[in-house]
C-alpha cells in the first residue's frame, strides 16, 4: 500500500476511534432517567398514578427541615409492612445531607428556601406483597420560593419576575391535588399569646396565601410546624387536641380564612389543620430570644410528620366520593371487582371502557366538579377504584391460582396498593379521632 493511502486509513480509524469516544461519553453524561438509583428489588409499573403537592410557604417556616424529617422517617423508620418513599439518588442524597445536618448536635440548622429556589422533587410511594416491594403510585412534591405568598425578603424581588413566577403557580395550582400552606408554629405561638409580630405574620403571610388557596379546588392543608413549641400555650401537656382547638380558633378569626373555611365547607372541600414537629419535644429549646438552639444530647423524635402526605388521597377520594350518589357507589364497587381479575395492561384498557360508560362519567363529572378538571387521570381513576371497592382479602388472593405471571404480578402490585391505601385511611382515622380540631371543615371522610 502507498504511503498516502495508509495514511489515509490511519485517519479514517482515528476518527472513528474518537467518534466512539464521544458517543461513549455522551451516553454516560445523560441525566439518569426516573426511577434511576432506587433498588433493583421494587417492581415498578409502567406508569404509575401521579399525585401533584403544592407546598406554599413563607421563609422560615420549618419546610425544608420538614422534607428532609419526612423523607427519613418514611424512607427509613417506619414498621415492617408499612409504606415507604424511593426517590432519585441524588434527591436521596439531598435530603439525607440535609437530615444529617438537622440531627447533628454541633451543627447549625439547615439553610432554608433561598429566594426564587423552587425545588421539585418525585417520590414513589412503595408497598409490598408476595415478597417483593412495588411502586405503587408517585407523589410530585413542589417547595415553591417564600417570595411568592408573601413574608421574608419578598421585597428585592424584582416585580416582573414575582408576576412570571405568579403565573406559573397558579397554572400548577389548577394541577394539584392537594396544597400544603406551611404556616410557622414559632410565630403562631406569638400569637396565641398577644404578640404583634406573630399577628402581623398572620396577617401579611398566611392570609395572602388565602387567596392562592380559593383558586384550588382540590383539599387545603395547614401545616402547622414546630408543634413542640405549643407544650405551654394554655393547655395541660396531654391535651393537644386543646392547644390545636386554640391554633384553628386563632385562624379563623381572620375573616379571609373564616370565608375560605366556610366556603369549602358548603361545597363539600376539606381543609384540615395538620400539627407536626420534624424534630420533636427532646431536640431544642427556644432562648430568650426567640431562637432554637439544639440541646447537646438532644433526642430526634419527629411527630405526624408524615400525616400531611397520608391525607392527601383519602381527602381528595372523599371529595370525588362526595359529589356521588349512593347507587353510583354501590356501581363502582361492582365494577372495581370486576377490574381485580384482570391483569395490569387489560385494567388500563378497562378502565378506558369504564370512562365511557354512564358509571365512568359519572365519576368523571364527580371528580371535575370536586377537584377541577383534567386533574384525574385514568391511572388515577384506577386507583380510585380500589379506593372505592372492597379491599382486597389477602390471604385468598395468596392461594388462588393466577392465570399467568402477567395476572399473579397484577394481583401482587394491588395487594401492594391497597396496603398502603389501607394505611392512609387508618392514619386519617386515628388523626380524626385524636385530633378532632385538624378537621377544620368538619364533615367526614371515608
Amino acid at each position: 500500500m502507498q504511503p498516502i493511502g495508509i495514511l489515509l486509513l490511519l485517519a479514517v480509524v482515528t476518527t472513528g476511534v474518537v467518534l466512539v469516544v464521544r458517543l461513549l461519553r455522551h451516553r454516560r453524561a445523560r441525566p439518569a432517567p426516573a426511577g434511576a438509583g432506587r433498588p433493583s428489588t421494587i417492581d415498578v409499573t409502567a406508569e404509575l398514578p401521579t399525585f401533584n403537592i403544592i407546598a406554599l410557604g413563607a421563609q422560615e417556616t420549618g419546610k425544608t427541615v420538614l422534607l428532609a424529617s419526612m423523607f427519613h422517617r418514611l424512607s427509613t423508620e417506619l414498621r415492617e409492612g408499612g409504606f415507604r418513599l424511593v426517590t432519585g439518588l441524588e434527591q436521596a442524597a439531598d435530603l439525607t445531607d440535609l437530615y444529617a445536618t438537622l440531627r447533628d448536635p454541633g451543627d447549625a440548622w439547615p439553610p432554608g428556601t433561598m429566594i426564587g429556589q423552587t425545588r421539585s422533587f418525585s417520590f414513589d410511594c412503595v408497598g409490598t406483597a408476595g415478597g417483593r416491594d412495588h411502586a405503587v403510585l408517585r407523589f410530585n412534591y413542589l417547595d415553591y420560593a417564600g417570595e411568592l405568598v408573601g413574608g421574608g425578603r419578598a421585597a428585592s424581588v424584582p416585580v416582573h419576575g414575582r408576576q412570571v413566577s405568579q403565573q406559573d403557580l397558579e397554572q400548577r395550582l389548577d394541577a394539584a391535588h392537594a396544597i400544603f400552606g406551611i404556616i410557622d408554629g414559632r410565630r403562631m405561638v406569638d400569637a396565641l399569646r398577644g404578640g404583634r409580630d406573630g399577628q402581623l405574620y398572620l396577617e401579611n403571610t398566611i392570609v395572602p396565601m388565602i387567596v392562592l388557596m380559593r383558586r384550588a379546588e382540590c383539599p387545603v392543608h395547614f401545616v402547622l410546624t414546630k408543634w413542640d413549641l405549643f407544650d405551654t400555650v394554655g393547655a395541660d401537656e396531654d391535651e393537644e387536641n386543646d392547644r390545636l382547638e386554640l391554633a384553628r380558633k386563632e385562624l379563623l378569626s381572620y375573616p379571609p380564612i373564616r370565608n375560605l373555611v366556610e366556603q369549602r365547607r358548603r361545597t363539600h372541600k376539606i381543609v384540615r389543620l395538620i400539627p407536626v414537629s420534624a424534630i420533636g419535644r427532646q431536640f431544642a429549646t427556644m432562648t430568650e430570644d426567640g431562637h432554637m438552639v439544639k440541646l447537646p444530647h438532644g433526642r430526634l423524635r419527629p411527630v405526624n410528620v408524615e400525616l400531611p402526605l397520608c391525607a392527601v388521597l383519602p381527602d381528595l377520594f372523599a371529595q370525588v366520593s362526595a359529589k356521588l350518589d349512593a347507587a353510583v357507589e354501590r356501581k363502582i364497587a361492582e365494577e372495581s371487582r370486576a377490574l381485580s381479575r384482570l391483569s395490569l395492561t387489560e385494567t388500563m384498557s378497562a378502565v378506558g371502557r369504564f370512562l365511557a360508560r354512564p358509571t365512568g362519567q359519572a365519576v368523571r363529572l364527580a371528580a371535575d366538579l370536586a377537584v377541577g378538571r383534567n386533574v384525574f387521570s385514568e391511572q388515577i381513576v384506577g386507583t380510585f377504584l380500589d379506593w372505592i371497592g372492597e379491599p382486597f382479602e389477602a390471604k385468598a388472593r395468596e392461594v388462588a391460582q393466577a392465570i399467568d405471571d402477567a395476572h399473579r404480578s397484577a394481583d401482587q402490585i394491588r395487594l401492594a396498593r391497597q396496603a398502603v391505601l389501607e394505611e392512609f385511611r387508618e392514619n386519617m382515622v386515628v388523626l380524626r379521632r385524636q385530633l378532632p380540631a385538624s378537621d377544620l371543615t368538619t364533615w367526614g371522610v371515608r
